[in-house]
């Protein structure tokens, strides 16, 4: 089983032919609302891909939980996210006409988000425990520290980048970072920005996505390389949460690592390749026949 703590968002989304520059005004070709969040979004990618997930985090009492919520209800154990005053987190994102994307977020409950939540019991009870960047930090860390004490192995997007203690990371069985967030991260730490300097720096397992040129990792002494399938992207905005919810899936049911990578890049590739957030994450019947 998978537990995610994490972020629940909606995802306001605006189809731009480029990425307006600072005090310039551009139409979208058209827009559409989407449930998104980067907790939210691996752990549906995780669920879709065969996984066992219980979701925790916090959304609002308000007009756009539901909609937040609204994929999650159908694949995913919800019944450790909390409502709250705040309002629903929310992310405003541009995408242009080369499937490229900017995005700003509005953390709301998010940062209400209570790792307590994750009672003992199910992370006792769990294979993975997977954390983002988009909570408060102070639960993010009291977390880690719970899961290192257990049998559970602790999964890290280090994003958004934020300075984590070096000794905390070390606690982390598997810190994934993008290339700009494993610059960030090897800045902080003073070492190259490669998944091997950074593991060895930081003692602990690293995986880094490149984008077109696929992925590498630094796992326990070994490496690993996956290069990613060709495709025509249309829409990158929630390929990077797929790869990560994919790569725990595969973890969690027993894939090697070099196989879990490999399918990992393979879901991300078919959420690239269409339009969307959570709706462009595919179920693991499509991702089987990518595979074969």
């Amino acid at each position: 089983m998978i537990v995610t703590f994490g972020s629940i968002n909606v995802d306001l989304i605006y189809l731009v032919e480029e990425i307006p520059q600072a005090g310039q005004t551009v139409l979208a070709r058209g827009s559409r609302t989407e449930p998104g969040g980067k907790g939210a979004n691996q752990a549906l990618a995780a669920a879709r891909d065969g996984a066992n997930v219980a979701m925790a985090g916090a959304v609002g009492d308000d007009a756009m939980a539901p909609i937040a919520l609204q994929n999650l209800r159908d694949e995913v154990d919800v019944s450790r996210v909390a409502r709250s005053r705040q309002c629903t987190g929310s992310a405003a994102i541009m995408i242009d006409a080369s499937g490229r994307n900017m995005i700003a977020v509005s953390a709301g409950a998010n940062l209400v988000a209570q790792s307590d939540n994750v009672e003992d019991e199910l992370i006792q009870n769990a294979s993975y425990v997977l954390m983002q960047m988009e909570n408060d930090v102070s639960e993010i860390e009291n977390l880690i520290r719970r899961v290192s004490k257990c049998s559970a192995k602790s999964i890290l997007n280090l994003a958004p980048a934020y300075p984590l203690d070096r000794e905390l990371l070390s606690l982390v069985d598997i810190v994934i970072v993008n290339e700009d967030e494993a610059e960030a991260l090897a800045g902080w730490v003073g070492c190259e920005p490669d998944a091997k300097s950074l593991s060895d720096t930081l003692k602990t397992g690293i995986l880094r996505t490149l984008g077109s040129e696929g992925a590498e990792a630094s796992i326990n002494g070994e490496e690993f390389r996956v290069l990613a399938l060709p495709i025509d992207a249309v829409d990158t905005t929630a390929a990077g949460d797929c790869f990560v919810g994919v790569l725990a899936s595969a973890l969690d049911r027993g894939f090697s690592f070099e196989a879990a990578m490999r399918r990992a890049t393979t879901a991300a590739a078919i959420a690239c390749s269409r339009p969307g957030s959570q709706s462009s994450i595919p179920h693991v019947t499509e991702t089987d026949s990518w595979l074969t």
